[in-house]
């Protein structure tokens, strides 16, 4: 006969959600964050670390019947979906913005904390699963924008995220839908969503993160490091009064045609010829990022005039692809965006998404021709060519 004291622990949803974050947050921390360490990893590692103290804290209060503790630990686990959408951000080397994460994050646990016990804690706890919705919202449009990425790697946080979002929206609306609840029934529903949430949020995460970072493309080890170049090359020239400098965002033509029209096999061939081509086009000394398959961008360190000789010729050069290649019939072109740091200043990421507006609008007038970015307050059209 088995005594009291050693009578096993009941294994509920509770417990369950324990167990299965501690495991997953091994697995990111040893195949994504210490396997290949960037910002985004940690980021992601930093979540899971947060979500193991989330997840234990809310085993605490749910043992100890403590509404405080269990207000603590569900804002904590609140906190997963913004580092994460930060990590993507980071990951796909856009500028990750940090403010409204550390608000959601400082915020939250006030909000909840401060309401425990009371009758407000249900609408406070609402009205924070609804924003971690938007955060969920965030992520799965940033993972639509990874245009290199094979979808059946990002679908199960696509799906977890949608799910999240669907979830929240539904909690608000029964707030004033549902009748015949008592309140604490109501919060006990709220419990067992976000807890059973949180382990279908934690888990297809860690799948898509993990096969993220793992099946990223060499070239893209350093990725945070060639950026970072790119922005101290940029401020050295901006305090050295060095305003000869551009960036162009190069765009293969018709991508996604292209894609469907050629083989595997063909297309890779493609791929690299416009990267190779790209390469060859522009100074040994310009920062070369290849964003995805048909997107390059490059810092350049030249003057006007030496820009109109390369980029013409690097129109010219990748125009001339399908000689050589396996694809006949199919004429291969490019839209290039060109931003200048004397119209936009030395900020990356400002000259960054000055010159793909500027590649949006060469794509407009037909592809195969540059666009020269200005200011949107100035008179005179953007320059074409073609």
């Amino acid at each position: 006969m088995i005594s009291a004291a050693l009578a096993p622990l009941n294994v509920d949803v509770t417990t369950s959600m324990v167990a299965v974050v501690t495991v997953l947050a091994v697995l990111v921390s040893g195949l994504a964050t210490l396997a290949k360490p960037s910002r985004a990893t940690i980021a992601w590692g930093t979540a899971y670390a947060i979500g193991i103290f989330g997840a234990y804290l809310w085993l605490g209060g749910y043992q100890l019947d403590d509404p405080v503790m269990r207000a603590g630990a569900s804002a904590i686990l609140f906190s997963f979906e913004p580092l994460v959408w930060w990590g993507l951000r980071a990951f796909a080397g856009r500028r990750p913005i940090w403010w409204p994460v550390i608000a959601f994050i400082a915020l939250g646990p006030v909000l909840l904390l401060g309401t425990a016990g009371h009758p407000a804690y249900q609408v406070a706890f609402r009205a924070l699963f609804l924003t971690a919705s938007v955060f969920a919202g965030l992520i799965v449009y940033e993972l639509i924008r990874m245009k290199n990425v094979d979808r059946d790697i990002t679908m199960p946080l696509i799906l977890a995220s949608v799910t999240f979002v669907l979830l929240a929206v539904v909690a608000v609306i029964s707030a004033f839908a549902v009748d015949g609840l008592t309140a604490e029934q109501q919060l006990g529903i709220l419990r067992g969503t976000n807890s059973t949430g949180a382990m279908v949020m934690s888990t297809c995460a860690a799948f898509t993160l993990i096969l993220l970072v793992r099946t990223d493309a060499p070239s893209r080890g350093g990725w945070d490091e060639q950026i970072e170049r790119s922005r101290r090359r940029l401020a050295r020239a901006e305090a050295q009064g060095d305003d000869a400098w551009s960036v162009l965002d190069v765009h293969l033509d018709d991508q996604v045609d292209l894609r469907e029209a050629l083989s595997a096999t063909v297309f890779a061939e493609v791929r690299d010829r416009f990267h190779a081509d790209v390469e060859r086009s522009v100074p040994a000394a310009a920062d070369i990022h290849c964003i995805d398959d048909g997107r390059v961008i490059v810092v350049i360190g030249a003057g006007e005039e030496a820009m109109r000789h390369h980029v013409p010729a690097l129109l010219s050069r990748i125009s001339s692809m399908g000689e050589g290649t396996a694809m006949p019939g199919i004429r291969v072109s490019a839209s290039v965006g060109w931003a200048t740091a004397t119209t936009f200043g030395f900020d990356y990421d400002m000259l960054v998404a000055a010159a793909h507006r500027a590649a949006d609008a060469a794509r407009a007038a037909g592809g195969d021709r540059w666009v020269r970015a200005e200011r949107p307050a100035s008179a005179s059209p953007a320059n074409l060519e073609a």
